[in-house]
């Protein structure tokens, strides 16, 4: 996960919160959360939370291992759309 922060993050990367948690990306924009599509949940739910401190857009970078994480996706992407929450996901693939 740092790996990918430190390689695509274009702010702050580890920006520290008034409640001590750390934002993954802190942008002009966006406070942003980077993990693995199987922690779809979780990081939508951090996201969330970091917008709200910050006053930024929500966003998530899922780092894509491949089709086993299509169903991750799929998750994701419908409970967005279908709860209208604001959360921009972007994916970057997977670089060991």
């Amino acid at each position: 996960e740092r790996f990918h922060q430190n390689l695509y993050c274009k702010g702050e990367v580890e920006h520290r919160l008034p409640d001590r948690t750390r934002v993954d990306c802190l942008t002009e924009t966006h406070a942003i959360e980077y993990d693995f599509p199987r922690k779809w949940a979780e990081s939508g739910f951090q996201a969330l939370h970091y917008a709200r401190m910050t006053g930024k857009k929500a966003g998530i970078v899922l780092i894509y291992r491949g089709p086993k994480d299509d169903k991750y996706l799929k998750r994701i992407y419908g409970v967005i759309e279908d709860y209208n929450l604001p959360i921009e996901v972007w994916l970057v693939k997977y670089i060991d």
